[in-house]
């Protein structure tokens, strides 16, 4: 969807502030339109920019006439024609979805035109006057719209020094929009009646008194109202809903930390996965909810009622008990979507029927044909004598999980299934309804883990940094290996749900609430299980009056450190 489209509501009330005709009933609207959205605002200062610029270069002797039509297909038409000639059009320039897309069609002179020529032009200054009075004129407008009050203060600076950068105003004791540094611990109250602890060297954005940027040192909000304030961090965002709020940026090389109130709420800016097969569609496919690697269910599977929602497939151990779910596009390696470059975390339901017999195996995912070294694997298996096991060692029944890394080569990380060190036995995961399956890598830490039902059991440490290659032209399967020489050898056998593949390592904290989830009926995400396509944002309700890391490259909770307010 083009962008004018996307925010149609917004260019309807912006064409109304162009031609100075928008209703207080529309400004209010587009205030609410505008707030928390950064993506909608940018699309409104970018569109009465080009206001702007249509306007820059208006002529005495010229007038404009604006046209949106929907008959058809929608065009956006600009006139411009001259004053003293209502039938003489100098130019037109049709807009078809970016108005910065612009295709102009000079036309012939009418018949009734003469031979004179054409106005000079104004001089020099006559436009630059013009210029700074529309420009002025639209930036009154915008201030006006976020700011209805004649006096659009933002916050009263109690105490503490506090300077400007770039853009901003403080008169007096008074602060408004813009952005600003914390030379001395200050204190504010915004024009709620809500406080402001701030530290020193802290940079802060205002957008207005219910929304703020943090980009660095230490912001505590005090609720006296229950008004909602809305703060970005770099890769999140969060809402107070009338509660306190702490958020810690004092260290460059620290993660953040949240100290949340009764019900903060956090959006992070990546959580969704690549791909997830929930298995909970009616189709004879397996849907891919997040991604386009919708899977092919071969003859060896059947569906049967999910772990979790309405469906999972049974693998019943023979040479076509697989789901092929192609390459991911991927034609060379690190292309495709199963290339990852931050990390990956492969998550699964499982209820196994392993046989844990010698030289068994039965995959759980795995993309492989054609790849190489540059295999992804996590399957059961019991076997001897491999040289490229990290930790080194001798394993009979276990879970492997299988990357390339680079400067190291492929290795597999095993899980023994001992019942030794909290690890359990093949035959209790063979019991019960499900188990919870993570395999993760973190590129920035280094960290390679196996976690069943949100517990770490197995893992391995790389030199932090260390970069996975995968991708290419390989294909993948669920419950197979999808070369088909191999295919009798490494079938699974038993059922398997909720399949899903990132890009990055999901945090402890996160995988297991995604356990709590699927304990309590819900997918991973906390909705209800379904074959619909994943929403593009998803919004977490922190654990209350807690203090919390965030993971910086997602902004997703990495795990919580003390249980309240120090």
């Amino acid at each position: 969807m083009i962008r004018s489209e996307k925010f149609a509501a917004i260019r309807e009330i912006a064409d109304a502030i162009g031609t100075k005709t928008a209703t207080p009933e529309q400004q209010k609207q587009l205030s609410q339109l505008l707030k928390g959205n950064l993506e909608a605002q940018q699309f409104f200062y970018d569109y009465m920019g080009m206001h702007a610029q249509l306007l820059s270069g208006a002529d005495r002797n010229l007038e404009f006439s604006y046209k949106r039509k929907t008959e058809t297909a929608v065009t956006e038409e600009f006139v411009i024609r001259r004053k003293d000639s209502e039938d003489a059009l100098n130019d037109i320039a049709t807009y078809t979805g970016n108005p910065k897309q612009t295709t102009a069609m000079p036309l012939a002179a009418s018949s009734n035109q003469d031979n004179k020529q054409p106005p000079k032009a104004p001089a020099k200054l006559l436009k630059l006057s013009i210029i700074l009075i529309t420009l002025t004129f639209l930036l009154f407008l915008v201030w006006q719209i976020f700011n209805p009050n004649t006096a659009p203060v933002i916050a009263e600076i109690e105490q503490g020094k506090i300077s400007i950068i770039g853009q901003g105003r403080i008169d007096k004791s008074q602060l408004f929009s813009g952005e600003y540094q914390v030379d001395q611990d200050s204190s504010l109250i915004l024009a709620d009646g809500d406080k402001l602890f701030l530290t020193a060297n802290t940079h802060i954005k205002f957008f207005n008194h219910n929304e703020i940027r943090l980009t660095q040192g230490k912001l505590r909000i005090t609720p006296v109202t229950n008004n909602n304030i809305i703060l970005h961090g770099s890769n999140f965002t969060l809402h107070t809903n009338g509660g306190l709020l702490s958020l810690d940026l004092t260290q460059a090389h620290q993660n953040p930390i949240i100290h949340s109130g009764d019900n903060t709420l956090l959006i992070p800016s990546r959580w969704q996965p690549k791909h997830f097969w929930s298995f909970d569609s009616q189709s004879d496919r397996a849907i891919d909810s997040a991604g386009g690697a919708t899977g092919i269910p071969s003859t060896g599977t059947s569906r049967t009622v999910g772990l979790v929602g309405h469906g999972a497939f049974i693998f019943d151990n023979s040479a076509n008990a697989r789901i092929d779910v192609g390459s991911g596009g991927g034609t060379a390696p690190a292309t495709g979507s199963f290339s990852v470059t931050d990390g990956v975390t492969i998550e699964a339901l499982i209820r196994p029927e392993y046989s844990g017999e010698f030289k068994a195996i039965d995959t759980i995912f795995r993309k492989d044909r054609g790849d190489g070294e540059l295999r992804m694997l996590l399957s059961f298996q019991h076997d001897q004598g491999k040289n490229y096991l990290r930790p080194e060692g001798q394993f009979n029944e276990s879970l492997s999980f299988g990357l390339y890394i680079v400067g190291q080569g492929y290795h597999e990380l095993k899980l023994p299934l001992d019942g030794l060190e909290g690890r359990p036995t093949l035959a209790q995961l063979q019991q019960g309804d499900f188990h919870h399956l993570v395999a993760s890598y973190n590129v920035t830490t280094g960290l390679k883990a196996i976690y069943i039902n949100g517990v770490r059991l197995a893992s391995y440490q790389y030199p932090a940094g260390s970069k996975i290659l995968s991708g290419g032209p390989g294909q993948a399967s669920i419950g197979n290996n999808p070369a088909e020489s191999r295919w009798a050898m490494e079938a699974f056998s038993g059922i398997i749900d909720e399949v899903a593949f990132y890009d990055f390592a999901l945090p402890p904290f996160l995988l297991q609430q995604h356990f709590k989830n699927v304990q309590q009926g819900q997918n991973y995400f906390g909705r209800p299980p379904n074959a619909q396509p994943l929403p593009k944002t998803s919004t977490l309700e922190l654990p209350a009056n807690a203090a919390v890391e965030l993971e910086p490259l997602t902004g997703l909770p990495l795990k919580r450190i003390q249980k309240s307010y120090d």
